[in-house]
C-alpha cells in the first residue's frame, strides 16, 4: 500500500498523493480538491467515458466518495490549475464486483480536453471515481462539489426548465426506445442571439427506430375533485415532432391512472431558429384528479425515426378559479391618453393575460401578465373603440376601451 499524505489548508480538503490501485482499495475523498500525482493502478472497467478504445489505456487511479446531501455532485478537472491538460473520468455506483456506470467524461468540448460531470445523489450514497491515462500520464487536480436540491414543489407550479440541477434530481425520464437519447435540460443555447441562453427541456432521437421518450414532473400534491389548469408551451426543431401530455398518479409510463391533457402529432416547427420560443405552441387544458395525493405531469415524445426535436419551454399547473372567486376579486382599468397606457389593477389575484381586439374582431395586442398591477402600451393603435379580454386564473372578463 502506498503512503498517502493529507494536507488541510483553509478548511478545504486538499489531498496529495495517489489513489489506491483498484476499486477495492479506493482512497476515500470528500468535497474539495484532490491531487492525482500519477497512474499505476487498475484500469477502470466498465468504460463510462466517450472515445472508448481510441488509444490504449495502461493504468487507472481509484477513489471512493459518499454523498452528504440530497442533490447533485459535480466532479471536474476543468479548473485553472489544469489548463492544457487531458483527463478521462468514470463514475460508478454499486459494489466493486458489480459496478454500474453513473457518469463519464473525456472532453468538456472539442477544444477543452478536461473532464466534467454532474449527477444526482442522496445522503449516504457511495460512488467510485476512477481516472485512466488514455491520453495523458500527467498529474492533475480534481474538484468535488456538492449542491443540495429540494424537490418539494408547491402550487401554483411554474416550470421554465432553467435549473439543470433540479431537472436531474426532481424529474424522471424513461427512454423506452432504448436509443440513450432521452429528455434533457438545455441550459446554454442562445436561440435568438441576444447573448442570454434560452432554457427548455428537449429530446431528440436516433435514425435507428421510432421515438418513445417520457418525462415526468416532480410530485404535485393535488386535491381530488378540483379543477386544475395545465399550460404547456412547446415547439419543434429539425423536423416535425409529436407530443402528448397526461396527468398521472405515478412517475411511470405504466401509471394506473393517466388523464389525457392533449395529443399533437406531426407538429411542424413554428418560426425560425431565433423565434422558436416566442412563436411556440401553447396548450391550455383542464383536468380533475379523482383522488387526493401526489400527481405528475407527464410528457410523451413519440414519432418515427429522425423526427424533430421537442422543445418544452414552460409548464404551469394551478387550481382553476371558480366563478365565485373570480367575481369576488375586484379589478379596475383606466386608459391614459397622455402616455397611451392602459392601466390594470386587481384587488388580490394576479392577471394572466390580456388580448385586445379592434371593432372588426381582429387581434391587435396579446400580452402575458403576472402581477396584480399591470400596464399595456397602446401607442401603436389608432384612436377608436377596442374590446379587451382580461384573464385571471382561468376566468376572463371583457372590457371596452375608448382610445382617443
Amino acid at each position: 500500500m502506498k503512503k498517502i499524505t493529507l494536507l488541510f489548508l483553509c478548511l478545504i480538503a486538499f489531498h496529495f498523493g495517489q489513489a489506491q490501485n483498484d476499486c477495492a482499495s479506493a482512497l476515500p475523498v470528500t468535497a474539495g480538491t484532490t491531487t492525482v500525482s500519477g497512474y499505476d493502478g487498475a484500469l477502470p472497467n466498465p468504460d463510462c467515458a466517450e472515445n472508448a478504445g481510441l488509444d490504449p489505456r495502461e493504468f487507472g487511479e481509484w477513489y471512493v466518495f459518499t454523498a452528504t446531501v440530497d442533490g447533485v455532485v459535480n466532479v471536474t478537472t476543468d479548473i485553472p490549475a489544469n489548463i492544457g491538460g487531458d483527463t478521462r473520468l468514470h463514475v460508478y455506483s454499486g459494489t466493486c464486483v458489480a459496478l454500474t456506470c453513473v457518469a463519464g467524461s473525456d472532453d468538456v468540448d472539442g477544444t477543452n480536453f478536461l473532464s466534467d460531470v454532474t449527477f444526482p445523489v442522496t445522503i449516504g450514497e457511495t460512488f467510485y471515481i476512477a481516472w485512466d491515462n488514455q491520453w495523458s500520464d500527467a498529474a492533475f487536480d480534481f474538484v468535488i462539489t456538492e449542491t443540495s436540491v429540494s424537490c418539494n414543489y408547491t402550487l401554483p407550479f411554474a416550470e421554465t426548465y432553467d435549473d439543470g440541477n433540479a431537472f436531474s434530481v426532481c424529474y424522471i425520464t424513461e427512454d423506452l426506445d432504448g436509443d440513450t437519447i432521452s429528455w434533457i435540460s438545455q441550459q446554454d443555447l442562445d436561440l435568438d442571439g441576444d447573448l442570454i441562453p434560452e432554457t427548455f427541456a428537449t429530446n431528440g432521437n436516433s435514425t435507428a427506430g421510432a421515438k418513445d421518450d417520457w418525462l415526468f414532473s416532480p410530485a404535485l400534491d393535488l386535491t381530488g375533485g378540483t379543477d386544475y389548469t395545465v399550460t404547456s408551451i412547446f415547439n419543434t426543431f429539425s423536423g416535425n415532432g409529436s407530443l402528448e401530455a397526461f396527468l398521472v398518479n405515478s412517475a411511470s409510463s405504466a401509471a394506473t391512472i393517466q388523464l389525457p391533457l392533449f395529443s399533437q402529432t406531426n407538429i411542424a416547427p413554428m418560426g425560425d431558429f431565433a423565434t422558436l420560443e416566442t412563436m411556440a405552441y401553447q396548450e391550455i387544458n383542464t383536468v380533475i384528479p379523482p383522488t387526493d395525493g401526489d400527481w405528475h405531469i407527464a410528457y410523451h415524445s413519440f414519432g418515427p425515426a429522425s423526427s424533430g426535436f421537442i422543445l418544452l419551454f414552460d409548464t404551469e399547473l394551478e387550481a382553476t378559479l371558480s366563478v365565485e372567486e373570480f367575481n369576488s376579486n375586484v379589478f379596475t382599468h383606466a386608459y391614459n391618453k397622455t402616455n397611451d397606457l392602459l392601466s390594470l389593477q386587481s384587488s388580490n389575484l394576479a392577471f394572466d393575460a390580456i388580448v385586445i381586439y379592434n371593432i372588426l374582431g381582429q387581434e391587435v395586442i396579446n400580452k402575458s401578465l403576472s402581477q396584480t398591477e399591470e400596464t399595456v402600451e397602446m401607442k401603436t393603435l389608432k384612436d377608436g373603440i377596442y374590446l379587451a379580454n382580461v384573464s385571471i386564473q382561468g376566468q376572463s372578463k371583457t372590457i371596452k376601451i375608448l382610445k382617443n
